[in-house]
């Protein structure tokens, strides 16, 4: 696995593990850390089984040598990151949601600069 691979890799673990199974089983949790309103904790469960589905094609994208969708996982996961901020900047959000702006954009980096080398 090259090293654009493996950024990829341990961005699908953490889609499937911490943002998948986090909305599915501690929704509630996870939503109170981040200051975000719901009202019941079905829809967000629908997003962690999104999350988690997103990890499982990125492990796979890795696993089949799919390279050339690893650029657009880098754009996606910039523009992740932008809509997250843009909800901070128009008071939608509290600031705890950087936490999953920086992850995006941080890890959407490293497969880009991997992808350079």
């Amino acid at each position: 696995m090259d090293k654009a691979g493996k950024s990829l890799f341990v961005f699908g673990l953490y889609m499937i593990f911490i943002v998948g199974m986090g909305f599915i089983f501690m929704p509630t949790f996870i939503l109170d850390m981040f200051g975000l309103k719901y009202g019941d904790d079905t829809w967000i469960r629908f997003v962690g089984l999104l999350a988690s589905i997103i990890g499982v094609y990125y492990i796979v994208a890795v696993k089949a040598k799919l390279n050339q969708l690893f650029i657009w996982t880098v754009w996606m996961r910039y523009y992740a990151a932008a809509f997250m901020v843009t909800l901070l900047i128009l008071d939608k959000v509290g600031s705890p949601i950087l936490i999953f702006a920086s992850v995006d954009a941080i890890a959407a980096t490293w497969t880009l600069l991997s992808l350079k080398k």
